[in-house]
């Protein structure tokens, strides 16, 4: 059975062919799939490559992974989305598979049948053409080069109602994976740098994830100039051309590889410190052979490959939409709009790197989205400090950056530190607010006096009724991170820190105990100098 209604795709008759706008009709939804109305979907390598035949995937197709638009329609059994929800579509995983399960969707079991062989994991078609013939789609599980398109609710992902949809395409893949990798795979602290080989979608979004993390150094090796210009202004210390490698030496614990080729894998490898790691993430075709050096890896050395930034979509690329409000996601430079009828046009500015992110637009033109020039270049740990600065923020926004920044040990903490709450309309900021809230005291593992507040006098007292006792201390999971952790010791309530700098945090008040309509509190703590002042005097009324 097929729908009624036609739609326009861009079909792809044969490897190499041109890609046209055509009629086609959609297949009717399953139960467990939504029907999409795409209004952008990006322009990616990957389907350049798939275009000239380089991906196994059959033809005539129609190819598009980086959709985002409206949902029009969902199947019966589908659960969490709803017509009218603004969604990005990313590859399709199982959910159900031991890698799905342990937060490795991209390495799913039935990645390939989900995403590559042309239609659904059970065979049939998702679209068809002429005389009712099927067409190879549901690539990459959505195949959005098209007005509209089937996804599976699983490979929807909600971003709410702020973010452009023409910014918020790319997060299904490009972004997705440049991003990933750096804050899931690699992992990069505020003392370390990162090599980034290659200046494209994939690149660029690498330098805007460490710069949310504040890395010490980023350096970039792009043949382009105006790539390396923009690698400057979106944060990276250093940008060079590929002659120029052998002369940044050694000295990076991390290192992206978005090239793929011989050349670029060595000049990543050869960067590395010991310990240290490089992620190549670059898609060839055919099987690609290169060759490393094993007793290079001897020395505590690691060369990893990634598919998709190893991300969990549904908590990666609403991530990335908070990065992007804090201010420190600046997507917008990355993009290129074109109309659908301006295609020729955009796959050939995709081809010829003259578009970082070349963006289709199935409707009506965008109004373009203007760099902020208030928050151009910032850090994460800037835009914490500036948060806290104006004393209000927003949960999600603080979320975001609470999730990249570097997690704190307790080890780290010791001695008084003084907080500054972030007032986002919680009933915990009220009540530290009227109890003159100073901040915390750590006197050991075992003992810490979790609300330090000024007396009537003016002096430091642990408020014990406030706190219902004492806390302690202890590195554990928080959102998918081990972190110091504060403890209270009678209420169900814990306190997660990540590092700003080397002597402030950032808070996030969280559990039970804690929330204020499902949202935790945020504060920030800066270390006291001097001497600890040890056991402070207790106020129990």
């Amino acid at each position: 059975m097929v729908a009624a209604a036609p739609v326009t795709a861009v079909v792809v008759e044969a490897p190499g062919a041109r890609p046209e706008p055509r009629e086609v009709r959609l297949d009717a939804l399953r139960g467990d799939e939504v029907l999409v109305e795409i209004a952008a979907s990006g322009i990616c390598h990957t389907d350049l490559t798939a275009i000239d035949g380089g991906a196994a995937f059959p033809f005539p197709a129609v190819f598009g992974h980086e959709g985002a638009g409206t949902v029009v329609e969902v199947g019966a059994g589908v659960r969490g989305l709803a017509p009218g929800d603004r969604v990005v579509l990313t590859f399709d995983a199982c959910g159900t598979c031991r890698r799905c399960r342990d937060g490795h969707p991209a390495y799913c079991e039935q990645f390939a049948a989900r995403n590559y062989t042309g239609g659904r994991a059970d065979g049939s078609a998702t679209v068809r053409g002429r005389n009712d013939a099927p067409v190879a789609a549901a690539w990459m599980g959505q195949s959005s080069w098209a007005t509209r398109a089937i996804a599976r609710a699983t490979n929807a992902v909600p971003i709410g109602d702020e973010l452009p949809f023409t910014l918020a395409a790319p997060l299904g893949c490009g972004v997705l994976t440049g991003a990933g990798t750096v804050l899931t795979v690699l992992r990069p602290g505020h003392d370390d740098r990162l090599l980034v080989v290659g200046a494209g979608t994939v690149g660029l979004a690498a330098v805007m994830a460490a710069r949310a993390i504040g890395v010490a150094g980023i350096t970039v090796v792009e043949p382009d100039p105006s790539r390396r210009a923009l690698a400057l202004e979106l944060g990276a210390e250093r940008a060079v051309p590929p002659e120029d490698g052998a002369s940044l030496g050694r000295g990076f614990a991390a290192a992206l590889d978005t090239v793929g080729s011989q050349a670029a894998l060595d000049l990543a490898m050869r960067a590395l410190t010991t310990p240290g790691t490089c992620a190549t993430v670059a898609l060839r075709p055919g099987a690609n052979p290169i060759t490393v050096s094993q007793s290079a890896l001897l020395w505590g050395r690691a060369l990893v490959g990634v598919i998709e930034g190893d991300a969990v979509p549904s908590r990666t690329i609403p991530l990335l939409v908070g990065l992007w409000r804090a201010g420190v996601l600046p997507l917008e430079r990355l993009v290129t709009t074109y109309p659908l009828a301006r295609l020729d046009d955009a796959v050939a500015d995709a081809r010829a790197g003259e578009a970082v992110k070349a963006v289709l637009v199935m409707g009506d033109a965008p109004t373009p989205v203007e760099p902020d020039a208030a928050t151009a270049g910032i850090t994460g740990p800037e835009r914490v400090l500036r948060i806290a600065a104006a004393g209000h923020g927003e949960p999600a926004v603080l979320g975001a950056l609470w999730d990249v920044l570097p997690p704190a040990r307790s080890a780290d903490l010791s001695g008084l530190w003084r907080g500054t709450g972030i007032d986002t309309g919680h009933r915990i900021h009220a009540s530290l607010t009227s109890a003159s809230w100073f901040g915390k005291n750590f006197l050991s593992d075992h003992a810490v006096q979790p609300i330090v507040c000024r007396d009537t006098d003016g002096t430091l007292v642990a408020d014990v009724a406030l706190a219902g006792g004492g806390a302690w201390l202890s590195d554990s999971e928080h959102r998918g991170r081990v972190t110091a952790t504060m403890t209270y010791d009678t209420r169900p309530v814990h306190d997660h820190f990540v590092r700003v700098d080397a002597d402030t945090l950032l808070g996030v008040m969280a559990g039970k105990g804690a929330r204020d309509g499902g949202a935790d509190y945020y504060f920030l703590l800066r270390r006291e100098p001097g001497d600890a002042p040890g056991r402070l005097p207790e106020r129990r009324a």
